[in-house]
């Protein structure tokens, strides 16, 4: 059985490497217990992954079986047990938690703290002096949170009072049934074992008519429903087929149309309004309160797509204020928006390949054109022919085919002999991708508009985004409607934090290329419960689509090393050094 600390250990692993002396210092512990935990670990997990320690580049997770790895994280983990608890017994004590739970009190403080984090955005866990803790939502939603836990595991508890055999019978019933065609039918049992097993703690129920065809389900899986109980069910089903009906791709579309007044950088085609208008359906119908098993960090894809996951916030934000809908996975939601970014990457990238031998130049372009997106090669036989290419269509980067010499001074030259072969096509992929960034770092991240900021212990962050915003406003690198939507970003969640480097963003119509200013903190702050050390105020182009590779850029340059170097840096000098490696 996994401990909390080597829960805790996999789920910091899980967003970037880090040094044995973090982890311990992360976990209290001696890094001789830390690497006891990442033996035991690899003995445990078997196969789903491993944890692995590579000297300089520090301790890290490579997960080889993600489905069967977070199915055996949910196994390892009494979180869903203690939030069965607090739903199945109103108000319930910690010491009460502790007994159920057969753990010391002192931990189960630390669950409900870290409970509270992990579900901030989803429902609320509150504290009563002389009570308890409960779940502080209203039953509705309480009766949904518990058929998620059932729905992953219906045995959670032991309050629930129902066996193997009813709920197959159950769930044989309910297969049968026409109502609530929305609905997914293992979700529809789930939502009556949730009812069922908190059947005494409701308190209103409206009336409906009790002859329905789910009732007589119910009984034959040997349960009793009272008229109160069957109304509350039927109801709460009712509601969720009304939320489903209520999605219709004309509707997505309006949204979407006022969410891109918001984010220019943002696009949408048919496809976007597909996937969307059946994700929400499903959520509707079927609301996902606790996932189904742990979910890794989506860091990396947040920062390779920024607009995308802004997008997917103001989408879910109109979704609650125009059709009532409410939806928490902004991260799924993030990745249609993502999709169809990719879709609009059109943009033909010029390559120049000097080859002497025709046949082999034809078949290489042949190859780059159809394995490299978006990219145009064009063929020079000699150096007089490439430098007066050169000249014409200014080339993302030279692919030099050949056996001639070329003056370093070119730039951007790649050289690959002979036919190039898929690990050379793969060459090209990254350098075409980060060729732009590379020859424009200094332009991009300007080091003399950047400063240190000396925040104070109780500097909020909103408060030290303003501050940082408005003094590059006075500079006139900003605007301020630019500085206005940074922070206004800043304020709606989901904050950009790469390896304890925050950026925060905006989307700017007015200039034609990214600003990054990175400000070094005099003092670490804590954003979403991440330590953040430094930050890079950033603003990008909503016109040059090209420019939006830079987070991705970011991202991956960052995660390359520990977060020690990052919170290192002492300059914008030192952090554009660190890009260039």
């Amino acid at each position: 059985m996994l401990n909390d600390r080597q829960l805790s250990l996999l789920e910091k692993l899980e967003h970037q490497p880090s040094s044995l002396a973090e982890l311990a210092q992360h976990a209290g512990v001696s890094a001789r217990t830390i690497s006891r935990d990442i033996d035991y670990l690899n003995f445990t997990l078997s196969g789903r992954a491993r944890v692995t320690r590579q000297g300089s580049a520090g301790v890290q997770l490579e997960i080889l079986d993600r489905k069967h790895y977070f199915q055996l994280l949910q196994r390892h983990d009494n979180d869903d047990q203690l939030l069965a608890l607090l739903l199945l017994n109103g108000f319930t004590t910690r010491l009460q938690l502790a007994d159920a739970l057969n753990l010391p009190e002192t931990l189960i403080a630390e669950k409900l703290v870290k409970l509270r984090q992990r579900y901030e955005k989803v429902f609320i866990i509150a504290g009563r002096p002389g009570l308890g803790y409960f779940i502080d939502e209203p039953e509705a939603r309480q009766i949904l949170i518990l058929a998620n836990l059932l729905k992953k595991d219906p045995f959670v508890s032991s309050l629930t009072g129902f066996n193997y055999a009813a709920i197959e019978r159950l769930t044989a019933g309910i297969s049968a049934i026409q109502a609530w065609p929305a609905i997914h039918r293992d979700y529809v049992v789930s939502v009556v074992l949730a009812v069922w097993a908190m059947r005494n703690l409701i308190h209103s129920a409206p009336l409906v008519d009790a002859d329905h065809e789910i009732a007589v389900c119910i009984e034959n899986a040997g349960f009793y429903f009272n008229q109160k109980t069957l109304s509350v069910l039927i109801s709460l089903l009712d509601a969720l087929q009304y939320n489903a009906t209520q999605i219709t791709p004309d509707r997505i579309q309006q949204l979407l149309d006022e969410a891109l007044i918001d984010h220019p950088g943002g696009v949408q085609d048919a496809q976007l309004i597909e996937d969307l208008t059946g994700h929400v359906t499903r959520c509707a119908a079927s609301p996902v309160w606790v996932a189904e098993s742990r979910q890794s960090s989506m860091n990396n894809l947040k920062a390779a797509w920024p607009v995308a996951f802004d997008m997917s916030i103001r989408f879910i934000g109109l979704l609650r204020e125009r059709l009532g809908i409410i939806v928490s996975d902004s991260d799924l939601i993030g990745l249609y928006f993502a999709c169809a970014l990719e879709r609009h990457q059109t943009e033909r990238q010029p390559v120049i390949l000097l080859a002497e031998q025709n046949a082999i130049a034809t078949i290489n372009k042949l190859a780059i054109e159809r394995d490299v997106p978006n990219c145009r090669v064009h063929i020079a036989r000699s150096l007089s022919g490439l430098m007066g290419l050169r000249d014409e269509i200014q080339p993302v980067c030279i692919i030099n085919n050949s056996h001639l010499q070329l003056n370093v001074n070119l730039g951007n030259v790649l050289n690959i002999r002979n036919i190039i072969t898929p690990a050379g096509i793969g060459q090209i992929k990254d350098f075409l991708d980060t060729a732009y960034i590379r020859q424009h770092l200094e332009r991009l991240f300007p080091v003399d508009a950047c400063f240190h900021e000396e925040n104070q212990p109780n500097d909020g962050w909103l408060e030290i985004c303003a501050r940082v915003s408005q003094r590059l406003v006075r500079q006139g690198h900003l605007t301020d409607e630019e500085a206005c939507r940074i922070c206004q970003r800043e304020q709606e969640g989901e904050n950009l934090i790469v390896n304890q480097l925050a950026i925060p963003h905006c989307w700017s119509e007015k200039e034609t290329s990214f600003r990054g200013y990175f400000i070094t903190l005099s003092r670490p702050v804590v954003v979403n419960h991440e330590p953040v050390s430094h930050l890079l105020i950033a603003c990008a182009s909503a016109s040059a689509r090209h420019e939006l590779k830079i987070f991705s850029y970011l991202a991956r340059t960052l995660y390359k090393h520990l977060p020690g170097k990052i919170a290192g840096l002492k300059s914008a000098e030192e952090f554009v050094r660190l890009l260039r490696e």
